[in-house]
């Protein structure tokens, strides 16, 4: 059995998943001290894992 989410659910999910993410490394930027790169990493490994929720079928965002 496939889990999917339909539109909605996709559309909620990926809103919240960003702004938990953005938080996260706004939090964690203090504690970085000016290692911007650790960061852009976090953000990039973040965007890797929708990715793939989206490339897996899970997230679903067609009518």
């Amino acid at each position: 059995m496939k889990f999917r989410l339909n539109r909605i659910q996709s559309i909620i999910f990926t809103v919240i998943y960003l702004a938990v993410t953005l938080l996260l490394r706004l939090f964690l930027e203090p504690y970085l001290m000016g290692y911007y790169f650790i960061s852009i990493g976090i953000g990039l490994y973040f965007i890797l894992l929708l990715w793939v929720l989206w490339h897996k079928k899970v997230l679903n965002f067609s009518k």
